[in-house]
């Protein structure tokens, strides 16, 4: 069966249209499953930056409303374009004229988003015409949203797999950590299973680490099959609105479902060479996001990939 994860964003209203209400936290979660689709709808709270970005990381496509163009709106234009969210739709008010769209669109990820008003038909519709191929035959990786103790079941996880096929007793490395924990029953949509694939959203029972360890951003993983660094030179594309350019100093980085502060060390001529201030989780297809949290508008520095592990 397809997995789809999408985020909502600039609409408080429409995830619990789409699906049943479910985990809720800074990011609150809505659920859907279909005869040929379970969807996973991710929606930040109070537009938060960072629960805004570590979304934007682990989804396939978004929803945007246009309802009105305010700078929230346009720096989220730039997060889904340089995490490369390609599929999406953009709700606009009725009347809007389409030309207008396109010219704040175009040369970006979502210049391809469908555009309508909100019809709740419709953007399911659009939602299951979304394909997108899975790496299955990769070794396991499981990022984690949210954990906690459960009574009678133990400390439990909830994520996606990125990649991959977890089973049930697998034996998996939690990183940053570097401990072995095992997966003692895996559950999709309330049911129990005995394995999930790539793509899929689930909650996995496990043993050999807490919950407070597990924390969001932490992945399950087979072992040696994803990296842990602290200092890393990125290629890096600068955000061309972000007004004070990049500069030695102080920042934040998204990577995955982390969000961590880091150090800028060095800029160059397209990279840059950056300090984590603890040991982050990353792999070659991440998009690293550089954010100024400080920035008194726009807070997207630029968005980097991994050259060369330097320690």
């Amino acid at each position: 069966m397809k997995n789809l994860a999408v985020g909502i964003f600039h609409d408080d209203e429409l995830g619990r249209k789409l699906g049943k209400r479910g985990t809720a936290s800074d990011v609150v979660l809505y659920n859907r499953k279909t005869d040929g689709c379970i969807y996973t709808f991710m929606q930040p709270v109070e537009d938060k930056v960072t629960v805004k970005s570590q979304i934007m990381s682990c989804i396939d496509a978004a929803i945007v409303s246009f309802a009105a163009m305010t700078p929230a709106v346009g720096e989220t234009i730039i997060m889904l374009d340089s995490f490369n969210i390609s599929r999406g739709i953009i709700i606009v008010p009725p009347y809007t004229e389409r030309a207008k769209i396109a010219a704040i669109t175009q040369r970006t990820a979502l210049e391809n988003y469908a555009v309508m008003e909100q019809d709740i038909p419709a953007i399911q519709k659009t939602l299951e015409g979304f394909e997108i191929t899975r790496d299955t035959r990769a070794p396991a990786r499981i990022v984690v949203d949210h954990s906690f103790p459960v009574k009678g079941v133990g400390e439990v996880v909830l994520g996606c797999v990125k990649q991959g096929l977890v089973k049930r007793h697998d034996k998996l490395m939690l990183l940053p950590q570097g401990t072995e924990v095992v997966v003692r029953s895996i559950q999709m949509q309330d049911n129990d299973v005995l394995e999930s694939e790539a793509g899929s959203r689930v909650g996995l029972a496990i043993k050999g680490a807490t919950a407070e360890e597990m924390k969001r951003g932490t992945v399950i993983c087979a072992p040696g099959s994803t990296a842990v660094g602290t200092k890393f030179t990125l290629s890096f594309l600068p955000n061309r609105y972000y007004a004070t350019g990049l500069k030695e100093g102080a920042y934040h980085l998204t990577i995955g479902m982390q969000t961590v502060p880091v150090s800028v060390t060095a800029v160059g001529s397209g990279t840059v060479t950056l300090v984590t201030q603890r040991p982050v989780v990353y792999s070659a297809d991440d998009t690293f996001l550089l954010l100024d949290l400080n920035a008194a508008k726009v807070h997207v520095v630029g968005r980097g990939h991994w050259q060369e592990l330097l320690g």
